[in-house]
């Protein structure tokens, strides 16, 4: 059977460093620290608890090539070659797989840790598969077999995910929502392509429905924890601060996406810009309205606040963590990307 030596020494690693320093642990992962604009300062004053974690990240993108290029072969194909198999959609996974970790080894789920290879293997095909999908219809000729592998990839994800995790009515809702959040949005955004947005200014959670399969996992715990009656408030935590991390992609890919039609929910009260074809220009005139800017800024504050609120509800120890690496990162990406409405 194929070794996937990193996927086995991940959780090991990062328990190590975890345990031997917990407030360490949690201070470089708020850094973040595999920011590339992360200054001198906080490179050094996470120095050694980074390099750890850098340790144990090391050869995770090499285990999932191998594991996708032994998946693809049967089909003729090595869908690594893709420029729709987005690498960096794993890399930005990696701070959520430690947190999972961490939160396993505090919630006694020394069971499943004992199975996070096979986990990080069924995320490789959970973030290739959506990954894969998702660039298809945002492009302006798709590619049917990428499509149908993309398929496949998500079909794999869920046999995998159901072997670890078991076959309940429970966990089979789950996935079953998963994938409904995440097409139900794509179904939106590609029907009303080039007409509006298909996003409301009232409801930005909304924005969060396309990256619920980073968090299944930890909804598939649940059952296991006996707290399956708060499934539904742990999926609007991750849909809340989802959307958060939504609304800044929306910002930055604001030029790409208006050049393909795709009018997003940061173009909300912009409408009559929208026919105008230089899309840099329109990008330029949507981003200086700093007023808007403001206002999108602190409906993803009031997103994360609330996500925060339910997890204090829930009387949950170790999530909230996760919530507040989310804020951290949505400040430092406003303020690079708006420095005139965000000095300092």
């Amino acid at each position: 059977m194929e070794k996937y030596t990193a996927f086995e020494k991940f959780a090991p690693l990062i328990l190590e460093v975890y345990q031997r320093d917990k407030e360490a642990f949690w201070a470089a992962i708020m850094a973040p620290f595999l920011d590339k604009q992360a200054s001198l300062g906080d490179m050094w004053a996470h120095l050694k608890v980074d390099m750890q974690l850098l340790s144990a990240f090391k050869g995770l993108d090499e285990d999932a090539k191998r594991l996708l290029q032994m998946f693809s072969a049967p089909l003729g194909c090595d869908l690594t070659r893709w420029k729709s198999n987005r690498t960096q959609y794993f890399k930005d996974a990696y701070p959520v797989f430690a947190f999972l970790v961490v939160w396993m080894h505090e919630e006694d789920l020394d069971d499943l840790l004992s199975h996070f290879a096979e986990i990080l293997q069924a995320g490789v095909f959970a973030v290739a598969g959506y990954g894969i999908l998702d660039e298809n219809v945002d492009a302006n000729q798709p590619s049917p077999v990428e499509i149908l592998t993309a398929q496949a990839l998500i079909a794999e994800y869920e046999l995998r995910a159901l072997s670890i995790f078991g076959v309940s009515p429970v966990n089979l809702a789950i996935l079953h929502k998963m994938r409904t959040l995440f097409l139900t949005a794509e179904i939106k955004e590609k029907s009303m392509r080039g007409k509006s947005s298909p996003y409301h200014l009232d409801h930005p959670e909304d924005l969060g429905a396309k990256g619920a399969n980073a968090v299944s996992p930890f909804m598939l715990c649940l059952e296991r924890l006996g707290r399956a009656d708060q499934i539904d408030d742990y999926w609007r935590v991750f849909l809340l601060f989802g959307a958060a991390i939504q609304m800044m992609d929306d910002w930055q890919d604001l030029e790409a996406d208006l050049a393909i039609g795709h009018y997003s929910y940061v173009t909300l009260g912009h409408e009559t810009w929208l026919s105008d074809r230089d899309h840099r220009k329109t990008a330029q005139r949507i981003k200086a309205d700093m007023a808007h800017v403001r206002a999108t800024y602190a409906r993803a504050t009031e997103m994360i606040a609330e996500a925060r609120a339910i997890l204090s509800r829930l009387q949950d120890r170790f999530l909230f963590r996760l919530v507040d690496v989310t804020e951290l990162r949505l400040n430092q990406a406003y303020r690079k990307e708006f420095k005139r409405a965000f000095p300092g």
